[in-house]
């Protein structure tokens, strides 16, 4: 059992070449956000001499592949390559295909700036609207390098009808982050994997609990070690508002209240001056309140790549029971949590992350 680095071309996920280990590779993936790392490359030791590694780690046009026993785990694109002559050590920064989606407009790119369209959805789910954008983002004119390796999940029927106006020219970032907060919004997670030797990034939608594992805490040969929990109430809101186009007294706004609180009433507001829907303003108050009116509970803690449940088979918003055994403030026999991220290196040390 053990880890593979690979290079492959980012925009096809093609021209997969594997490389020899790095001296190191940090690496990250996280539910509904972007992860990211480093790796560090000794360019003198002779095994590398014999490859092209200019090319094979030009920033932007490469994909660095982390695979453990054949099944990836991670994927990033380079963004940043440091070298550094009288060792020649070269450090790469690398991050995933949510560094590139970020960065692009949710428009059509087919269309000139002056004919940008505007986008309708009728009876469409958030998780549908956030794949059609995906979608768009990927449209553009012959040679324009825009296409990615991404599958898309298949529509699914929902609430949401609604126009998106193409003279907001947002960007995608802020319509999936709108989606992803509002009321009974969806997960993202863009999962790398291998398909024909390929890279591909499959797009997971809807509310991600697929995957059930589970740990024991407090007994001996414990599959987990370093556990900590860690309760913030610093956002804890009694009312939500959500604020959006428009200006005085015809400014778009809306709200939700906690009338049985059991904390200190406060307020949050959140700015949206591209939303110009009012039931969007309104699911995204109902999200903020449902997400910030409790404290938040995030877990950590470490295990082993090649334990009880692999370093392959974890999946972000898979559901984690934790047993807990003879501790003086975890009292309760197990606990429930979803996985929101995971992380490591090299070793098979596995930090995971759970709220």
């Amino acid at each position: 059992m053990a880890w593979s680095v690979w290079s492959v071309d980012t925009v096809t996920g093609d021209d997969r070449q594997r490389l020899p280990l790095p001296d190191s590779f940090s690496w990250s993936r996280v539910l509904n956000s972007g992860g990211s790392g480093s790796a560090v490359f000794p360019l003198k030791a002779s095994i590398f001499s014999q490859l092209n590694m200019q090319a094979l780690l030009r920033e932007r046009s490469r994909t660095l592949v982390l695979d453990w026993d054949g099944v990836v785990v991670y994927a990033g694109g380079i963004d940043t390559a440091d070298y550094d002559q009288p060792s020649a050590m070269l450090t790469v920064e690398h991050s995933d295909v949510w560094s590139i989606l970020y960065k692009r407009l949710a428009i059509d790119h087919r269309e000139p700036i002056a004919k940008v369209i505007d986008q309708v959805f009728v009876s469409k789910s958030s998780g549908t609207v956030a794949k059609k954008f995906v979608e768009l983002a990927m449209q553009g004119l012959p040679g324009m390098n825009i296409e990615l390796p991404i599958t898309l999940p298949a529509d699914v029927s929902g609430s949401i009808s609604r126009p998106y106006y193409g003279y907001h020219f947002q960007w995608l970032r802020d319509v999936l982050q709108n989606l992803m907060k509002e009321d009974g919004g969806t997960d993202i997670d863009f999962r790398p994997r291998w398909v024909d030797n390929k890279l591909d990034w499959q797009m997971r939608t809807g509310s991600l609990a697929s995957g059930s594992f589970e740990w024991h805490s407090g007994v001996e040969k414990s599959d987990i070690t370093g556990l900590s929990v860690k309760t913030d109430a610093v956002k804890v809101a009694t009312a939500c508002y959500a604020i959006g186009e428009g200006s005085g007294v015809d400014k778009l706004a809306r709200s939700v209240r906690n009338f049985t609180p059991t904390y200190p009433f406060t307020d949050r507001l959140t700015t949206l001056p591209d939303e110009s829907s009012e039931d969007a303003l309104s699911r995204f108050a109902l999200g903020e309140l449902n997400t910030f009116k409790t404290p938040t509970r995030q877990w950590k803690f470490s295990v082993v790549a090649s334990g009880t449940h692999k370093v392959s088979d974890l999946l972000l918003g898979g559901t984690a029971k934790i047993f807990v055994h003879n501790d003086p403030w975890l009292t309760a026999p197990s606990y429930s949590n979803r996985i929101i991220g995971f992380s490591g290196d090299l070793s098979e040390n596995i930090n995971l992350q759970f709220q």
